[in-house]
């Protein structure tokens, strides 16, 4: 396992399996220009300006973006983040933290069915199948592991984490339930089975699933949480248009900031924030990415050497986590590899220009 130096200031070495937030960094003021109010009406230039990735070479997608955040009006970007834990999905409006699923396919200790009625169609499709599924009566079963949940209160009573959102049609939320179903001790379904049963499983359940995993989550964080539904977000239904995913080194450090693409108008993205698990359930989750963008869910037919998927890495100006360590940047190359998408996959990290006192 990678180790990662994340603390300039204080020099803790981490673990890539580690959680974040178990050694809190100090708290650094950011510092907004001096007539920023005014300056502000300055960004419909930049949003003029800043043509689709697919438009422009990969080269010169890179140069704007580093004039963009090199400009000290991007920190209109980061600003309003209310603190609300939401999925990933680029189609979520406004400035929150983000994680797949809210949090949902964070590893847990152990993996069951809830004793709650909304499972008992699960149930059901096993037992057709052969396969007999117990409802576990841990209310907590639905919780990730302590460290997570530990990093999670960490962040709550810094004020960073103040609520958490599941969104309708998530599908991280039934990627969950097919994890459990493959994982759930002593009951052995199959792959196939298991893909099966899901084919049949009505919408609402997962729906329920979703919600009940965020209330669960919430009510151990002792938060409030919400439930986005489809028209309040910016995609339909069952269609990704991401052309981005955005790893933002900074929201999750502050309770002021957290990177929103919308107020740029940059392209539509994923967004997902290390501070709220670790780097390898980052890694993971980019993995998940990748999978979505080239299924018939997303649009990867449309990406190729001339008009690559990015990964933006958005370090912290502070901190310089990626800066200072390279093998951040290599690992998710090698998941590239991996998948076999080095031709149409391109990262490219970012700084922004925003100034902290470190005072």
């Amino acid at each position: 396992m990678s180790i990662f130096r994340l603390w300039s200031s204080g020099g803790r070495i981490y673990k890539g399996s580690e959680p974040f937030q178990s050694d809190s960094p100090p708290r650094q003021s950011y510092i907004a220009p001096l007539a920023f109010d005014q300056d502000v009406a300055a960004l419909q230039d930049f949003r003029n300006h800043i043509p689709s990735p697919r438009l422009v070479t990969p080269d010169t997608f890179k140069r704007i973006l580093n004039d963009l955040f090199a400009h000290p009006l991007i920190l209109h970007a980061f600003l309003d983040n209310d603190g609300e834990v939401v999925c990933m999905d680029g189609g979520i409006v406004g400035n929150h933290l983000h994680m797949a699923g809210s949090g949902i396919l964070l590893p847990r200790k152990a993996y069951g069915i809830p004793n709650d009625p909304t499972y008992q169609i699960i149930q059901q499709l096993c037992s057709q199948e052969g396969y007999e599924i117990p409802l576990s009566h841990d209310v907590d079963i639905l919780l990730p592991e302590n460290r997570f949940v530990e990093n999670l209160q960490s962040l709550r009573d810094r004020g960073i984490v103040r609520s958490i959102s599941s969104h309708q049609n998530c599908g991280a939320a039934k990627e969950d339930i097919k994890r459990i179903l493959l994982n759930t001790e002593g009951v052995g379904i199959p792959a196939d089975i298991v893909k099966k049963i899901l084919s049949h499983l009505p919408q609402r359940v997962i729906e329920e699933h979703a919600k009940l995993f965020s209330k669960t989550l919430s009510i151990k964080l002792n938060i409030s949480d919400n439930y986005i539904p489809d028209k309040q977000m910016e995609r339909l239904s069952d269609i990704h248009k991401e052309k981005v995913v955005y790893i933002d080194l900074i929201g999750g450090t502050d309770p002021d900031l957290a990177f929103g693409f919308r107020k740029m108008e940059l392209p539509n993205g994923f967004i997902l924030h290390p501070f709220l698990s670790n780097w390898e359930n980052i890694y993971d989750r980019i993995e998940i990415n990748m999978s979505i963008v080239f299924s018939s869910h997303g649009r990867g037919d449309h990406f190729d050497k001339e008009n690559p998927f990015f990964i933006v890495l958005i370090d912290h100006p502070v901190y310089q986590i990626i800066e200072n360590n390279p093998e951040i940047a290599q690992e998710i190359q090698r998941l590239v590899d991996k998948l076999h998408l080095e031709d149409c996959v391109l990262i490219h990290k970012v700084t922004p220009n925003i100034r902290f006192d470190r005072g």
